[in-house]
This record gives C-alpha cells, structure tokens and sequence, in this order.
C-alpha cells in the first residue's frame, strides 16, 4: 500500500510539472504601437484527471483560475507585457488536497526584430513569480519555482478567400524551478474575420517536458482551444470558447470553458 501512494505522489508532483491550463493571453508576435495598451481579465474553469500509462485516471481534479493581462507599448517596436492570476485546484483520492491563491505572476517584453504589411517577427522573454510556496503539498508541487519564458515569434496577415485572416506561432523554452524539468513551448492560432466585428479564432497549446528528474517524469501536453472573439467597438471585446487536451503524456487531462473581456487603450 506504502508502494502505491508513493507511486502516485511522484505521478501527481509530474503532472504538477507542466501546466496544462491555455492561456487567454495570447496576444501574439506583434507589438502594439506607442503609448498603446490592453487589458484581458479571464476565466477559465475545467476539469479532468491525471492521464498516466501506469496509472490512468488515478485522480480527479478541478480548477477555475481568472486572470489578469496586460501589454503597453513602450515603442512602436518594444511592448511591455505582464500578467497575474488567482487559482482554486483541486485534487481528488486517492490524495485530496487543493490549492486557492495566486497563480504565477511575471513580466517581461516583447522585441519586434522585423516587419512588413504582411509579416513579423519578434522575440520575447518573461520573468515569473510563483504564488504557491509549500511544495510538499500535491496541489502546489512542481509549481513553486521561479521560472522564465523564452520565445520567438512569427505572425502573418492574408485574405482567405474574400476574409482577411491572420495566423501566428510562437516557439521557446520554459525554464523551471523547484525540481521539475525544463519545457520546450509551441502555440499557434488562426484567426478568420467572420465579419467587421465577429473574428473565429483556433489555439494550440503544446508543452514537451525535457526530460525527467527522480521526482517528475517526462511529460507532454496537447490543447486545443477555438473561440469566438466579438468587438463591440474600438475599446471592448469578448471572448467565448472551450478548450480540449487531446494528448496527455504523464500529465493532467483537462477540458474546459473560456471567457475573457478585452480592453484596448
């Protein structure tokens, strides 16, 4: 019995190792212009299990998170960018335990290298601050460390068919602090222009843990989130989807729902 619980300790504190919550946040490669800025207050709220090849569905769990977005633009090239949240995540047997309080918090910048009509490129990084401090607990272990967020991006405007449209795709590495390993990052999104308002916007968020230490394995994450993003009018947005991890490699399966509030100034 001992045996067991040990074994499903090391698979909670490896799921703990990538977050697997999609981030509303994605504001993509370009910068925005100078003395500009916006705001997205979020929520998400989902549910699943650990997915384990020894173990599956060994716990439940359930977390709803709101969060806090924000980008300024320093210069037409260079864009500030910070973000917090709050968090309740629950764990389910056969170890209960659950989390409320802060999520990471962290800020950083975004870089434009180049640019034309169609395309840009940029870079950024971020600093992040965790806000769960006890890390023998199963729903705060693997996420009580200082990380940074490392990436480079592309972004690209056309017509598909008689619609604009715009995809983007950022590609980096996670550094990770209190024991789990490192993760390499690649999202994308495809945004369609329904209308002057309406825009159907598709994600994927993709996390690849490198590697493993003695406490947490090796572990993958796939979600994919569409949306639909309406603009009231220059200054407000809304935003409306759910999300679905469609592969889970040692580490939570969660599905969920998705709403955000934009505001532009």
């Amino acid at each position: 019995m001992l045996s067991f619980v040990r074994g499903v300790l090391r698979r909670v504190l490896a799921a703990a190792a990538v977050v697997c919550a999609p981030s509303l946040a994605q504001a993509g490669a370009w910068t925005l212009p100078q003395g500009t800025g916006q705001a997205i207050f979020s929520f998400s709220a989902g549910a699943g299990g650990y997915d384990s090849q020894i173990a599956p569905d060994a716990y439940g769990e359930k977390r709803a998170e709101g969060s806090l977005y924000l980008e300024y633009g320093l210069s037409d090239w260079l864009t500030a960018i910070g973000q917090s949240a709050l968090e309740n995540y629950r764990i389910g047997s056969p170890i209960s335990d659950a989390y409320r309080g802060m999520d990471y918090s962290g800020a950083g910048l975004r870089a434009r290298l180049f640019s034309q009509d169609w395309l840009v490129w940029s870079v950024e990084g971020t600093a992040l601050v965790p806000g769960a401090h006890d890390a023998g607990r199963p729903a705060q272990a693997g996420n009580t460390g200082f990380d940074s967020d490392w990436r480079t991006l592309v972004g690209s405007s056309f017509r598909v068919g008689n619609l604009w449209a715009f995809a983007d795709a950022s590609a980096g590495y996670r550094t990770r602090g209190g024991g789990p390993p490192g993760e390499w990052r690649a999202d994308l999104t495809f945004g369609l222009h329904l209308s002057d308002k309406l825009t159907l916007m598709a994600q994927s968020f993709n996390a690849f843990s490198n590697g493993s230490t003695p406490c947490f394995s090796a572990a993958q994450t796939m979600i994919l989130q569409p949306s639909f993003v309406y603009d009231f009018d220059k200054f407000w947005s809304a935003q409306v989807g759910a999300y679905a991890t469609v592969r889970a490699i040692e580490a939570d399966r969660e599905d969920g729902v998705v709403v955000a509030l934009w505001r532009r100034f």
